[in-house]
């Protein structure tokens, strides 16, 4: 269960501390008002996809933290696995995310570092989340072969039977290759063998061009270095008069001193220091003199090195390692190309037992899948009962289709609402309503599969109102019975039904827009649920019967 949900400069919320509570929670409040954004930090801590246009405008950095009841047990396996284990509180976990101004994204479990993925995996045992766009989502085919390969759970059916896909689809594109005609392949030999010939003679390596750009300094100014240094040399040692000469001489006078009992020893050592320095520096800028030759063919060599690399890197690059790369592969192609007669025998045997793999593969997962949609189909029409859909029916049908990575069948949702009529796929047939609620029972389907603890649904109401209102906020009851759920919802007949009602609302101070949440007194939540039946007309009437209507909604909710 989700206990307390932190978020600070996170788009219009400065700074915002929420306690959630069991059963179901919603959150209501005037459209863009800010209810949304409190669902997406939610997602930030599921691993979804972060943004710098997230982060409040004038903050370093946006956070989102939130401490959960570790009530699932895969979700508490998962963390001993990873041993992420709080030390002391093996039943509560606290994840939290930063993301800066500049993008960068730092994820902790239990105040550890971890990666991206590991958080989403985590989040995916912790949330299940539906977001307004996935009604839309819901019509497409693959978002539907994909939910019934979630029920299924087909995923190491399909995980093998895209591997056997990978396999063959690879072999395909080697045989397309190998069947060039014969003047294709002649002219592609003799282009490789011509590049080939040209970077074999280059002798590229890597890191060279970093090498000589560095020396390229060094042997332009050779004969200004060498001057320079033999002049530095000579003042430090070579030359009469020199700082070695001088500072001895400074030397055996402070040691006279010392003689005739000045209290100078401390000077002294300093002064011995400074002419053994200079010594050794003396010595290093000889050495560094001598290794300097004033070659003007080695520079034009270098030069010339340099000038061949960019034209190689121009050619087969743009980078000198994938110059380097590329005649690796190039070798390896040429060798295939010449030798393709006998590659030809052996790659249709391959083929042909990994098509015989592959079909096995998506005979293996068709058949999962198959007995997983009269599960699903039997599991949704259950939950239609609760939804007002009490004659609806619901199929998902397997049809054939090309191999892919997932599979070879395309699975359709076909729903019917009414005794007599055609099942049809549901984007012909699906009111809003209807919609909304196919989808509601779909997500309920799949959390129980799953068995995730909380769900979170931002408008699962879309194309809902009154009657069928009601059936839907009952079910979220019913569903925060066994689950923890977080709804935003713009329909009085749901806000009534929760156990927890928080208002979501926009206040603007010193000219800066902030979204503010509050967890309402029954008084508070009274008024709120009359706003929401609230139409045009005399305001003062209106109020009056609102107040009523939601007074007596409430109380029907709880006989419920």
């Amino acid at each position: 269960m989700l206990n307390e949900l932190s978020i600070k400069n996170y788009a219009l919320i400065e700074d915002m501390r929420v306690e959630f509570s069991p059963g179901l929670n919603v959150l209501t409040g005037e459209t863009g008002a800010g209810k949304t954004i409190i669902i997406e930090a939610l997602g930030l801590l599921s691993g979804e996809k972060a943004s710098v246009q997230q982060v409040r405008k004038g903050a370093t950095r946006l956070s989102v933290a939130a401490r959960l009841n570790l009530s699932s047990r895969r979700a508490k396996q998962f963390l001993k696995d990873a041993d992420l284990l709080g030390s002391e509180a093996e039943d509560e976990v606290l994840l939290r995310r930063e993301v800066d101004a500049s993008g960068r994204s730092r994820c902790f479990v239990n105040d550890s570092p971890v990666s991206l993925t590991t958080l989403a995996s985590l989040g995916e045992l912790m949330f299940y989340s539906h977001a307004q766009h996935e009604h839309q989502l819901l019509l497409k085919p693959t978002e539907q072969r994909d939910l019934l390969d979630a029920f299924g759970p087909l995923a190491p059916l399909r995980e093998k039977a895209g591997e056997a896909y990978a396999r063959w689809r690879d072999l395909v594109s080697e045989q397309e290759a190998l069947s060039l005609s014969e003047q294709e392949r002649a002219q592609r030999i003799d282009l490789y063998r011509f590049q080939l010939k040209e970077l074999q003679a280059a002798q590229l390596k890597p890191g060279e061009e970093e090498e000589l750009e560095r020396l390229l300094p060094q042997l332009k100014n050779a004969e200004r270095l060498k001057a320079s240094a033999q002049e530095a040399y000579g003042h430090l040692y070579a030359d009469e008069g020199s700082s070695v000469d001088k500072a001895r001489k400074t030397q055996r006078v402070v040691e006279s001193l010392l003689n005739l009992g000045a209290d100078l020893a401390p000077v002294s050592e300093m002064i011995r220091e400074a002419v053994v320095r200079l010594e050794e520096s003396a010595r290093e800028m000889e050495a560094y003199a001598n290794r300097l030759d004033v070659d003007p063919e080695r520079l034009e060599e270098s030069l010339t090195r340099l000038d061949l690399i960019a034209r190689l890197k121009k050619k087969y690059g743009p980078t000198l390692q994938e110059a380097v790369d590329y005649q690796k592969r190039i070798e390896g192609e040429l060798r295939h190309l010449e030798n393709i007669e006998g590659r030809t025998l052996d790659l249709a045997r391959t083929l042909a037992e990994a098509e015989k793999d592959l079909s096995a593969r998506c005979s293996d997962l068709s058949r999962g899948r198959q007995s997983a949609a009269k599960k699903l189909a039997a599991a949704v029409e259950k939950e239609f009962r609760e939804l007002g859909l009490a004659q609806a029916r619901f199929a998902a049908v397997l049809e054939p289709s090309a191999y892919s990575a997932a599979g070879a069948d395309a699975v359709r949702f076909l729903f019917s609402a009414n005794p007599g009529e055609d099942e049809k796929p549901l984007s012909a047939v699906a009111s809003g309503g209807e919609l909304s609620r196919v989808m509601l029972a779909l997500k309920t389907v799949l959390a129980k599969a799953d068995d995730v603890p909380i769900l979170i649904f931002d408008e699962v109401d879309a194309g809902v109102g009154g009657v069928l209102g009601a059936a839907v906020g009952k079910k979220l009851a019913r569903l925060g019975r066994t689950y923890q759920v977080i709804c935003i919802t713009h329909l009085a007949t749901i806000a009534a039904c929760a156990q927890t009602h928080f208002s979501v609302n926009k206040e603007i101070k010193n000219d800066q827009t902030r979204t503010r949440i509050k967890k309402m007194s029954e008084p508070e939540r009274v008024a709120e649920i009359a706003r929401m039946f609230g139409s045009a007309g005399n305001r003062m009437e209106e109020g009056s019967i609102s107040l009523k209507h939601a007074k007596e909604l409430l109380a029907a909710s709880r006989s419920a």
